[in-house]
């Protein structure tokens, strides 16, 4: 959900989950270049750098 007091959810960016293995949580993290996997579809989260706000998208890579 958008945070309706961020003017920059406009300019997110791609990310990517993982589980932390200590507490079992998912989390997301900005992308860093990650290589994603080739003739799937791929779930990943878009995080605006200055609310935090992550909205999911699928996309065919």
């Amino acid at each position: 959900m958008k945070d309706e007091n961020c003017e920059n959810c406009d300019k997110a960016k791609y990310g990517y989950a993982y589980i932390d293995e200590e507490s079992g949580i998912l989390c997301v993290g900005i992308d860093t270049g990650r290589p994603m996997p080739k003739g799937k579809k791929v779930l990943a989260p878009l995080i605006c750098t200055d609310c935090g706000t992550t909205e999911w998208k699928t996309f065919e890579n």
